[in-house]
């Protein structure tokens, strides 16, 4: 089996409030006993904190944890200039429709949104969308327009509550090839 290793030194991780966000330990596990030497940096969405404890995040990584609230104590400064420590790329693990539709509209209400509006670092969307309609496509497709946005690749997967099998981006080995291929063409500022 080829695993996809990030060829960066340091990387961010955002989770969102979707059921998926509870996987993210084992991901991050993953991820840190494949690339023990990478800096993991992590952001949690409050509707995530349903799903993830940021304790739990804090014993798994080696970077800074914060959750995405303006009123965190341990919001890094650095947040407001588009960064995250050194991180040279974001993975968005899960993204929601709202944090997707939130970052297409422009939005910047949150630290985690405003970091990702102003940055010129790669920016790689691991979604977990539950459907599609002209409204989605639309969003995705302005998405679509920056050029430092990618998209996971899609596998598939069993809907929570529904039990059916689904199309989805929730896919960190495919996540970080992409990564690797933004960071490689460029799209890292040095």
């Amino acid at each position: 089996m080829n695993v996809e290793r990030f060829e960066g030194a340091e990387l961010h991780l955002h989770v969102t409030g979707s059921i998926s966000a509870a996987l993210v330990p084992w991901w991050i596990h993953w991820l840190r006993e494949l690339h023990p030497d990478l800096v993991v940096h992590v952001s949690v969405t409050r509707s995530a904190t349903r799903f993830v404890t940021v304790r739990a995040l804090r014993h798994l990584i080696n970077g800074q944890v914060w959750t995405d609230s303006w009123d965190d104590p341990g919001l890094p400064p650095e947040v407001n200039s588009g960064q995250s420590g050194a991180s040279e790329c974001f993975i968005v693990f899960p993204a929601t429709l709202d944090t997707l539709m939130r970052l297409a509209q422009g939005r910047a209400d949150s630290p985690a949104l405003l970091m990702f509006q102003v940055t010129e670092r790669p920016i790689v969307i691991a979604d977990t969308l539950p459907g599609s309609n002209e409204i989605v496509e639309s969003n995705m497709s302005t998405l679509r327009l920056r050029s430092n946005i990618g998209f996971a690749p899609r596998v598939t997967g069993v809907r929570a509550g529904s039990r059916t099998a689904a199309e989805v981006g929730f896919n960190l080995p495919g996540a970080l090839a992409v990564a690797n291929k933004m960071v490689e063409k460029g799209l890292s500022r040095e």
